[in-house]
Order: structure tokens, then C-alpha cells, then sequence
């Protein structure tokens, strides 16, 4: 039985203009679909929220009780009753679910970029079985995946906007769009920062997708 990790995956051109993609893989893959995409990016997002609940959630149990406040008679919004940041920060319990928010933190965040490293997923696209690949076929890696479409592409953003006084955030809000440009084989400007396009399984082969690890 052949060994999947080896698995190498053939390419072509499939009709695709050679300036956009030189090569696309062949054997049962296909472009992944816009729907998927952003369905990997809410999931990635979602997911990051839920790490955060049990923090809000600690913060919202210490704010003080307001039942017996006369709001009625209030004349300053200063009145009412709010979070004591120095004392909720010394309770023990918010000392514990801080300290275990950042470790569940950092677990998700190596988890995101061996995964993306390994196997151009993060745990979206993993979840939707579509990833990240070179526009030559192999496997874009940490430096692609991570360094150029992830950590460069986010430090661009936040130059850009301090530069635009918030102006240019915008601008990035319409990249998500860009996956809907066929003619650009739905790059964004992530893909064409990193040299990559993102691609899913037909049917026919989808229990492999997952498993590939596509050659150096």
C-alpha cells in the first residue's frame, strides 16, 4: 500500500491562464469555492472567540449586582455601578481562567501553524477539506502559509491603516472579495504575496485530501 505521506501529485495546466497558475494538480483537485473559503475564515474566527468566553464571562459575574440602584435618580453615567479593574484582576479565579485563557491560546495558535506549516490547513480549511498549495503544486510551508499570507499580510494591514489614519483598514475589507474573480483563479492578495492558490478535492478522492503531505 502506498505511503500517503509521499503521495506526490501531478500537475497541469487544466486551461488556466499560465500567467495567474502555472500549474494546478490534476488528480481530482479543483479551486475551492468562495463559499468554503470564507466558511474557513469564520470558522478560524469563531473558534478564536470561544477561547475568550470564560474571561468575558468571569468578567461579567464581577460586575456589581445594580438590582437595588435607583436609576430613576441618576444624574451622572459615573453613578452606575462598573468593574473595578484592580480588584476583579486580583480575584484568584480571574487570575486562573486568565492564566488558562492564555495557555488554551497558545496551544490554538501552534496547533493553527503546525497544521498550516504541515499541511497549507489551518483548522477551517482542515474542517472543509480545502488548502493551500504553491501555484507550481507543492506545498507553500511555513514561510508561504505563515510568514508571507499570514503574519507579513496582517503587519501590512495595520501599517497601511495607521498610515491612511484608518482609511486603508477598508481597503483590506474588499480583499475577501477577490476569491470571487475567477479569472484570477480566486487569489487574494494574500495568494499572490505568497505565490499560492487554494484548492479542494473532488468526491472521488476526498478521504485522501486531508492526509496529503505534499512534497518539498
Amino acid at each position: 500500500m502506498q505511503n500517503k505521506s509521499n503521495i506526490k501529485i501531478s500537475v497541469s495546466n487544466l486551461g488556466i491562464h499560465q500567467q495567474y497558475c502555472p500549474a494546478l494538480p490534476k488528480d481530482g483537485l479543483e479551486l475551492a469555492s468562495p463559499a468554503h473559503r470564507m466558511s474557513a475564515v469564520m470558522i478560524n474566527q469563531v473558534l478564536t472567540s470561544l477561547i475568550f468566553i470564560p474571561l468575558y464571562i468571569q468578567m461579567c459575574l464581577s460586575i456589581p449586582d445594580n438590582a437595588d440602584y435607583d436609576t430613576d435618580n441618576a444624574t451622572d453615567l459615573h453613578q452606575y455601578p462598573s468593574l473595578d479593574f484592580v480588584s476583579w484582576i486580583s480575584q484568584p479565579a480571574t487570575k486562573f481562567i486568565i492564566g488558562l485563557t492564555f495557555i488554551v491560546l497558545i496551544v490554538y495558535t501552534l496547533w493553527q501553524v503546525y497544521w498550516m506549516s504541515k499541511y497549507g490547513q489551518s483548522i477551517g480549511k482542515r474542517i472543509l477539506k480545502i488548502w493551500v498549495i504553491r501555484t507550481n503544486g507543492e506545498n507553500p510551508r511555513f514561510a508561504r502559509n505563515v510568514i508571507l499570507r499570514e503574519l507579513i499580510y496582517q503587519i501590512l494591514v495595520i501599517v497601511f491603516s495607521l498610515i491612511t489614519l484608518g482609511i486603508g483598514y477598508f481597503v483590506f475589507m474588499l480583499v475577501p472579495a477577490m476569491v470571487f474573480i475567477k479569472k484570477w483563479n480566486r487569489r487574494t492578495f494574500q495568494d499572490f504575496m505568497a505565490g499560492t492558490i487554494v484548492v479542494s478535492t473532488k468526491n472521488t478522492v476526498k478521504d485522501k485530501r486531508i492526509r496529503i503531505t505534499l512534497p518539498k
